[in-house]
């Protein structure tokens, strides 16, 4: 760790104020623009000189109160564990884009049935594949 030096001792006069004492840019039109080169070799401008205005348009995930993968994973999880038909099941979920997979060792098809009502019954699961495992 560098040595600080004590600033008591330096005369106000000494010490340097830029660039704090110019007032920061707001203004998105003055803003230096982000280029990029194209596969051509040509430089475009892909950024800096917006209007500061916000899009209307939203990302779906921000528009609805879907949740996301991993909070879906959870709450499956829980309601399975919480479901009396299926809290002794021991069941791996994965959720990608709201479809769910189950998967593990089951006893019967009643077990399966039950797991996969359970988990579809979830808020925000589109899908439930059964990747369960039946005794042969």
């Amino acid at each position: 760790m560098k040595d600080r030096q004590d600033t008591d001792d330096i005369a106000e006069s000494e010490i340097e104020l830029e660039p704090f004492d110019k007032p920061v840019e707001n203004d998105p039109t003055e803003a230096d623009p982000v280029v990029r080169t194209d596969h051509s070799g040509e430089t475009r401008i892909a950024g800096g000189f917006g209007s500061g205005e916000t899009s209307e348009q939203r990302p779906p995930a921000a528009t609805t109160d879907v949740p996301s993968d991993e909070a879906l994973e959870d709450l499956v999880h829980r309601a399975l564990r919480l479901d009396a038909s299926t809290a002794q099941l021991h069941l791996k979920v994965a959720v990608l884009q709201g479809v769910v997979r189950l998967q593990g060792a089951i006893e019967d098809e009643a077990d399966a049935e039950n797991a996969l009502a359970v988990a579809g019954d979830v808020p925000g699961v589109v899908e439930v594949i059964d990747e369960l495992s039946r005794p042969e």
